[in-house]
């Protein structure tokens, strides 16, 4: 009888994390620069607040008319070869910004060169946003969603909670050259970590008709839609509220919202598969409307960034929550398609909220921006509601 020993397989976190840190090498090449352009482009280039924050939401425009093609491509030639693809993106896009950088006597060609950087950093993204949840998904099996989408974000914000100060370090160490160059160098670190890790197998099988998966995706993502629209608020506006406050420290609220939202991650991602991925929504998006409000009434730094804290802590467990109640309700060959599309509504409110809250600036303060999203979030509570009743029940097509 043979006595030849068994391979022990690693434990899920240690085969998920490695892939997550890809996608953190990927997120802190967004984070670095986002506390500092909408400031630069005011003070050193001499622009208004509205393309201030077009200079920080061109990218999640781009990823809204990308994100659905990343996971078409996940299904399709596969998550790590879409991965790779966002990584090398996300360089070019740090060679482009490293550019801009040399530009400043001439700031509508370094201007050019920032919203350049910015729309394929977008498409990077959500390349590597989206295929590195289905790559781990692949490793680990769609038993594990809750923990591969809570993992993601944990990478995600807390990359671009990282950045933020690594960001405002670089740019006063060297100026907006220093910043280029750390977002060169993020995703090489990236494409090392990746090129060391092997393809999944492509799921076989009949793939969801667009319209049929839009319709299962439309009501979880305007409940995502209505929360996300705080976290654009907070990047965009965030830091220039602190500046128009006489504030210090005005990366602090963007730093404060990401790690409560990886916090929130790492701390209650268990209890989706335990209380329920719409019970848990309902709470996050009611959480994230009292910081919101919390922001809005501020009177100093502290309770501004209390607020922050709390959104944060909401916002993070919005994503996984629902994103995981969609999951049951996709066939498998399209899981990737169905994530785009859904994290595609993420990347709608994000580009949306910098352009249309420096209109707002028109008539309100920048707290009264912050008044705005805790509406929405509160709105997003009833959205939660839409959900559960939302055509489709759990498929028994995931395995």
């Amino acid at each position: 009888m043979s006595c030849l020993p068994t391979r022990r397989e690693r434990p899920v976190l240690l085969r998920i994390l490695p892939i997550s840190f890809v996608n953190f090498c990927t997120y802190l090449g967004v984070g670095v620069p986002l506390a500092v352009l909408p400031a630069y482009v005011v003070d050193e280039l001499g622009y208004g607040p509205v393309l201030a924050g077009l200079s920080v939401s061109s990218q999640f425009l781009a990823t809204v008319v990308t994100r659905s093609l990343a996971g078409r491509m996940s299904d399709a030639i596969g998550a790590r070869r879409t991965v790779l693809y966002g990584l090398v993106a996300a360089l070019v896009a740090g060679l482009l910004l490293t550019g801009a950088g040399a530009l400043q006597a001439m700031p509508l060609l370094a201007y050019a060169a920032i919203v350049a950087s910015r729309l394929l950093l977008g498409f990077g993204e959500s390349c590597s946003g989206t295929a590195t949840i289905t790559w781990n998904i692949g490793r680990v099996g769609i038993a594990h969603t809750a923990q591969v989408m809570s993992w993601g974000g944990v990478a995600a914000y807390g990359a671009i909670a990282a950045g933020a100060p690594i960001g405002g370090i670089a740019f006063g160490a060297a100026g907006l050259w220093g910043v280029g160059l750390v977002s060169v160098l993020a995703p090489l670190v990236g494409l090392a970590v990746a090129l060391g890790h092997g393809e999944t197998s492509i799921i076989p099988g009949a793939r969801a008709k667009a319209g049929r998966t839009l319709a299962l995706v439309l009501p979880f993502g305007a409940a995502l839609t209505l929360g996300a629209i705080g976290f654009g608020a907070v990047a965009s506006f965030g830091g220039l509220m602190f500046l128009a406050a006489g504030w210090k420290g005005a990366s602090l609220l963007v730093s404060v919202f990401g790690l409560c939202f990886a916090g929130s991650r790492v701390l209650f991602g268990g209890q989706i598969d335990r209380v329920g991925g719409f019970t848990v929504a309902a709470l996050a998006l009611g959480l994230e409307t009292l910081g919101l409000g919390l922001i809005w009434l501020a009177w100093a730094p502290l309770p501004a960034l209390l607020g922050g804290a709390l959104a944060g802590l909401g916002f993070g467990m919005v994503f996984p929550s629902l994103g995981i109640e969609l999951m049951k309700r996709v066939p498998a060959a399209s899981r990737g398609a169905a994530l785009g599309l859904y994290t595609v509504f993420l990347d709608l409110a994000l580009a949306v909220t910098g352009p249309l809250a420096g209109l707002v600036l028109a008539w309100l303060d920048y707290p009264g921006i912050f008044a705005a999203c805790a509406l929405c979030a509160a709105a997003g509570t009833g959205m939660v509601a839409v959900c559960r009743t939302a055509r489709g029940r759990p498929s028994t097509a995931i395995p």
